[in-house]
């Protein structure tokens, strides 16, 4: 069963590769099924054994992508621990290393023709994990901590979309470096919490 499950990982993994360098190649309305077997090599009944369809891929591969982003947000930190901004290193979280790994999928986001909602994924997954996970302690009294939230979210991924659209002109580190120091001028640090039941 273990051993099952590792194959059915790889397959799949290989079939989303293959549908990734297809869409860069001929756009993402233009992929077919058999386009994403022939590019990883196998045979369309191995491609209809773990999908219905394109979409059924599309769907499983952007959630495994929303969870990874707010994985590597927060992988580094324990629940209830409290963190000083000012005391943030390079390698206080992943999620720039993450993006950079994965940078084919990332650079779909250049795309005209790419896959639907990909330009939402990255500043509400961030704004997820921030509104549930992230105490802020901000540098002023008075904070619409929902907004705030928001407004980091969306700022933080339009400077990583303007990193992926420069073609990764810095390495990791070095962005991860430009977000701590943005991240000083207005929070003094964070509590890392359960998440709410709703």
């Amino acid at each position: 069963m273990k051993a099952n499950s590792i194959q059915t990982m790889r397959t799949k993994n290989f079939l989303k590769k293959a549908f990734i360098e297809m869409v860069h190649k001929k756009g993402f309305s233009a992929v077919t099924v058999k386009d994403i077997v022939d590019q990883a090599q196998y045979n369309r009944t191995t491609f209809y054994v773990y999908y219905q369809n394109i979409n059924d891929l599309v769907e499983e591969l952007m959630e495994e992508m929303f969870e990874a982003i707010q994985y590597y947000s927060i992988n580094k930190y324990q629940i209830e621990s409290r963190v000083e901004v000012k005391q943030l290193t390079i390698n206080s979280f992943e999620l720039l290393y993450y993006i950079y790994d994965n940078r084919d999928y990332f650079k779909l986001m250049l795309l005209e023709d790419t896959l639907p909602y990909i330009h939402q994924q990255l500043p509400e997954a961030i704004f997820n994990v921030l509104k549930s996970k992230f105490d802020i302690q901000y540098g002023v009294s008075i904070v619409d901590d929902d907004s705030q939230k928001r407004y980091m979210a969306y700022g933080t991924a339009g400077l990583i979309m303007d990193w992926i659209a420069k073609d990764f002109d810095v390495s990791p580190s070095e962005m991860t470096e430009r977000l701590i120091k943005i991240l000083n001028t207005f929070a003094k640090g964070f509590i890392i919490k359960e998440i709410e039941n709703s």
